[in-house]
């Protein structure tokens, strides 16, 4: 049985995390104020916004967690490893059309791989001159579910795949920040953007 007092408490965090702060003053993720920083990726070729609590994964945690053969290249993490973002160079070029069709493709091969995992909605932004095609849906690890976002951002210069996962049970508390991170993802040109 849930009090009142316990109900307004709840819809005060609530309109908290959905209506105040920004990436760039910081985020209410869990009752708690978030701050970002920029972080460069690939020997400072491209940036990203990230909470700045999260530290690169060590390597032995990586083969754990990311047990096929394929790592992403770089992974950073919250302190507890509930809450990952993963960053892929794909070494290729391409335009807003071949990062649309490839999501496509990896979206269904997921799908085909994984029939029990629920899709929910695919989307294309274009932030700062990048074109970011993304999906997210629900998957099944060993213990618990996950609430990931996958997505391909073309900077013109090359094709990024990159990912987000954190426990399903905390999709509303993180999507919003996730999205606001993603958005980042741009060509670094020392301080220039």
């Amino acid at each position: 049985m849930e009090y009142y007092d316990e109900q307004i408490v709840k819809a005060l965090h609530i309109q908290r995390r959905d209506t105040f702060g920004s990436i760039d003053e910081g985020l209410y993720i869990n009752n708690e104020l978030i701050h970002f920083n920029k972080t460069l990726l690939f020997n400072g070729r491209i940036s990203v916004m990230l909470p700045e609590n999260f530290v690169p994964m060590l390597p032995e945690i990586a083969e754990i967690k990311y047990f096929s053969g394929k790592r992403p290249d770089e992974i950073y993490t919250s302190l507890d490893m509930s809450v990952n973002f993963t960053f892929t160079d794909l070494g290729i070029s391409g335009n807003d059309e071949d990062t649309r069709l490839a999501v496509g493709l990896i979206k269904q091969i997921i799908r085909n791989a994984n029939p029990g995992y629920e899709f929910f909605e695919e989307n294309e932004d274009v932030e700062k001159e990048v074109i970011i095609n993304r999906f997210d849906f629900q998957s099944y690890g060993i213990d618990d579910e996950a609430y990931n976002i996958m997505y391909l951002a073309c900077t013109g210069k090359t094709i990024l795949q990159g990912t987000f996962s954190c426990l399903y049970k905390d999709r509303k508390e993180w999507k919003r920040a996730a999205l606001e991170v993603i958005k980042t993802v741009s060509m670094y040109h020392g301080g220039k953007q």
